[in-house]
């Protein structure tokens, strides 16, 4: 059988606001917090079937049953989920690391992170499909910057974070027989202040399994619109939006891509 490698640069996307006039500044922590944590890891030889689904709600200044629609403050909303399973017998090594934290996060840290990794050969053409994928939304209105940062010299440079519209999704897929892959995967927006900026990311490498190639298809992506207003108007003065993604069917050396989106008022 002949094979033959093919190889995926991995791709940066940063989407962000580089001074005070325009940014996303997050949401404060509720007063009580919770964390949860779940490691998984499976070492076997047959089928396997994996679910994870996140949903996650928050409002700055007015109560979720009254949403939509929001009438002050802001709000975000978040989702994580991955899907793994196998149509057949196949000998399986899978470890998933899921961390939620519902406190304020710092750069660096996230309220949501998970990091994965499978190693997979089907038997008798059987497969595995692994779907993983990061959403989070955020959108409120202008508030006063000295309430909103901690920085001295916030203040000279907008009287006011301005009002914003955003929405992020990003995640992968695999479907294959041979499958060395690693995902990690993160969202940041409940903050402390907005200093600290709002940001998320997904990353996924295949490569060789014991010398051999990765077999079957993988795909990934990240898209989103950003809307972004000025002073404390109520229309928008700045609309981006953004799709990105690739797809590989084959005999499979390396696919490493790297996404991610940050946003705030400083990006450091």
């Amino acid at each position: 059988m002949k094979s033959f490698g093919i190889m995926v640069i991995g791709l940066v996307f940063l989407v962000g606001m580089t001074s005070f006039a325009m940014a996303d500044p997050g949401i404060n922590a509720t007063f009580e917090t919770a964390g949860l944590t779940i490691t998984t890891t499976v070492q076997a030889q047959g089928n396997m079937d994996s679910k994870t689904d996140i949903s996650w709600t928050q409002s700055s200044s007015q109560s979720l049953s009254t949403i939509p629609s929001l009438d002050s403050g802001s709000y975000y909303a978040a989702s994580y989920q991955e899907d793994t399973q196998t149509n057949g017998v196949g000998y399986i090594n899978y470890d998933k690391t899921l961390e939620l934290d519902t406190s304020a996060a710092l750069t660096n840290q996230y309220n949501i992170e998970t990091t994965k990794q499978i190693n997979f050969v089907g038997i008798n053409g059987a497969r595995i499909i692994s779907d993983e994928s990061m959403f989070v939304d955020g959108t409120g209105y202008a508030s006063e910057t000295a309430n909103n940062v901690i920085c001295v010299f916030g203040t000279s440079n907008s009287e006011y974070i301005p009002a914003f519209c955003n929405v992020i999704d990003t995640g992968s897929s695999i479907d294959m027989s041979v499958v060395n892959v690693a995902t990690t995967t993160g969202a940041r927006f409940v903050v402390k202040s907005a200093d600290t900026p709002v940001e998320v990311y997904h990353t996924i490498r295949i490569d060789t399994l014991d010398d051999s190639p990765s077999i079957g298809r993988a795909a990934a992506y990240i898209k989103g619109s950003i809307m972004e207003g000025r002073g404390n108007s109520s229309g928008y003065f700045e609309n981006v939006a953004f799709e990105e993604r690739i797809s590989i069917d084959g005999y499979i050396t390396l696919f490493d891509k790297d996404m991610g989106w940050i946003s705030g008022v400083r990006r450091v």
